[in-house]
């Protein structure tokens, strides 16, 4: 078997002021993945990425003294890799570190995941100093929408609580069909199940309020070219079913094409944020693996709110037919 070959991106910060809670979200990356590696030997490159405008537009230097100055900068980075590849060794871990002064940083990850051939890469969720939590800068969002690797968004401190991996899929949408992001998501859950061996859980989320508000009104209104007329309550019992046992079907062919047992698949209702945000909490997940699209370059709105709001890390992952070129 290959080495899994994993990119590990450090905030350049870590190097610079090492407050005690930034060497605590950066070394938690590197206790991932020596978790990781406890089934499988891996390649990991840790990665920096640096840019200061106050230096590189200071006019006062001359191109000599600016160019010292960013080696000087690239060459103290280039220490903290190595001294967190030492300290973070393992007998499954091959270490090489790569530093860059670029901007915007996003760029420059999925340059240097394109370059290392990641099939993972694993990044911090950035901290806000003044409301004391994690969340998801613009910057972020940026390599969800165009890193071609599956990103790791770390959000927690370690996966010692982690009950099981959540696959987040929708075999009712004509998109995931198309580009079998259903079956990249569950591919990729799978292959981490095993190698952290946690159980798998494949959630599936409809959102059946919208026919509720359709079909309290449409005893006299159009629905998209055709006219539902419910007369009673059983009526709107019946059809709401008849509903489900769609996404069912779509689940179920999902389910069988995978070989997933009855326990590791749900079928959910309500909203799909909410959803997966609850289940991933009731049930202790250690991440949740979800498939990131976009339209007009944005990412859609379920992945935005679900990124915000779900406690858990977070694997984005990409369709098929998916290209970098075409998104930055």
């Amino acid at each position: 078997m290959a080495n899994q070959r994993i990119l590990i991106d450090i905030n350049p910060k870590f190097s610079l002021d090492n407050t005690p809670e930034q060497a605590q979200h950066e070394t938690a990356l590197l206790e991932k993945l020596k978790t990781l590696a406890q089934q499988q030997s891996i390649d990991a490159q840790l990665f920096i990425c640096d840019y200061r405008s106050s230096i590189a537009s200071n006019l006062i230097l001359h191109p000599e003294s600016l160019e010292k100055a960013v080696a000087q900068i690239k060459s103290e980075h280039e220490k903290t890799l190595k001294s967190l590849s030492e300290k973070f060794q393992h007998d499954n871990i091959n270490y090489s570190i790569k530093v860059e002064w670029y901007k915007p940083y996003y760029e420059a990850i999925i340059k240097a995941a394109e370059d290392f051939k990641a099939d993972l890469v694993l990044k911090q969720a950035h901290t806000h100093s003044a409301l004391r939590n994690l969340f998801i800068t613009p910057g972020d969002y940026q390599l969800l929408k165009s890193c071609p690797s599956p990103l790791l968004l770390s959000k927690t401190n370690n996966w010692n609580k982690g009950k099981c991996i959540i696959a987040a899929v929708d075999p009712s949408h004509s998109e995931s069909e198309n580009s079998h992001l259903d079956d990249i998501i569950v591919q990729q859950a799978k292959e981490l199940s095993d190698q952290l061996n946690l159980p798998l859980k494949v959630c599936h989320v409809f959102d059946p309020t919208g026919w509720e508000v359709i079909l309290n009104s449409s005893a006299t209104t159009g629905v998209m070219g055709q006219f539902v007329v419910i007369d009673s309550p059983d009526d709107h019992h019946a059809l709401m079913k008849k509903i489900r046992k769609q996404h069912e079907t779509q689940l179920n062919v999902l389910k069988q094409r995978h070989q997933l047992k009855d326990d590791e698949v749900n079928l959910l209702e309500g909203f799909p944020e909410e959803a997966i945000t609850q289940v991933a909490d009731d049930l202790n997940a250690a991440f949740a693996v979800v498939g990131t699209t976009y339209r007009s370059g944005l990412l859609g709105s379920t992945a935005e709110n679900l990124l915000e709001q779900i406690g858990c890390d977070i694997i984005a992952v990409k369709p098929g037919d998916f290209s970098s070129l075409n998104t930055h």
